[in-house]
């Protein structure tokens, strides 16, 4: 009711038409539930104000209710807009106020979360994957107590150094240096394994990850590492990989197959 509120500009009966549009399995509430119903969040004496200031200075205060609707409003149309950006739009409120505002209605600045970018039959892919593994689970419960996941990451030295976090406590300035050698950059792979719960590995590649070098990790290493794991395990393991080049050459796959 209060996002309709806000969206309306405060005009209860086009909040009441939009409710209704927009929730029709709900009972539309009436006009006067409405103005009550927005009141009493923000007040709780059945009370609404305006702002009357400019910029959070003078009559008004910037958190009354006509800016939190406006600026919780405004979050819900486009939540990726910053602070600063909702203060150039709005004359009435200065950014303080809206982290504040934002702040009083639980409301967190999350951060994005990067995802792999899916193509042509990913999507059809996954879901046939999706129904394979339930299909699988239901004839063997304890299938992923036998999978064998791995995968490989990258470590370079020329990752950026978070400065903000870092501080050096003085009357004078120590010129405190850190020393980071970009001109002579290096990287090591690694691989590592999970086994129902038992870490398989790492066992560290000093260069790329290519065909030959992943090939070797399948017949000469994989071995060594799995040593420790019983028999019955190994013999009804599966081999979890991605998609990437090493894990799809043909000589990969023949070695899956008969592993």
């Amino acid at each position: 009711m209060v996002f309709v509120y806000g969206e309306c500009r405060h005009i209860v009966r086009d909040a009441v038409r939009l409710y209704a549009k927009r929730f029709p399995e709900r009972v539309t509430p009436s006009r006067s539930a409405f103005t009550n119903g927005v009141a009493f969040i923000f007040h709780g004496d059945g009370s609404v104000g305006e702002a009357k200031g400019k910029r959070g200075m003078g009559g008004g205060r910037a958190t009354d209710d006509r800016n939190t609707v406006n600026i919780l409003a405004a979050v819900t149309q486009n939540p990726h807009v910053s602070t600063r950006k909702r203060e150039r739009k709005k004359e009435n409120i200065i950014q303080r106020s809206v982290s504040r505002i934002l702040h009083l209605k639980k409301f967190h600045a999350f951060d994005v979360s990067l995802h792999q970018e899916l193509h042509g039959n990913d999507f059809q892919n996954r879901v046939n994957f999706c129904e394979w593994g339930l299909q699988t689970l239901q004839n063997d419960e304890l299938f992923l107590t036998k999978v064998l996941f791995t995968d490989e990451a990258t470590f370079t030295n020329y990752g950026q150094v978070n400065r903000h976090n870092m501080h050096y406590w003085s009357i004078e300035n120590p010129w405190w240096l850190r020393e980071v050698d970009k001109q002579r950059p290096w990287s090591v792979n690694d691989w590592c394994g999970l086994l129902n719960g038992e870490i398989i590995g790492p066992y560290f590649i000093n260069d790329t990850l290519s065909t030959s070098r992943y090939k070797h990790i399948l017949t000469e290493i994989s071995p060594h590492l799995l040593e420790n794991i019983p028999l019955r395990i190994r013999q009804t393991m599966w081999f979890q990989q991605d998609g990437c080049p090493a894990h799809s050459a043909r000589i990969t796959q023949l070695l899956n197959s008969s592993m």
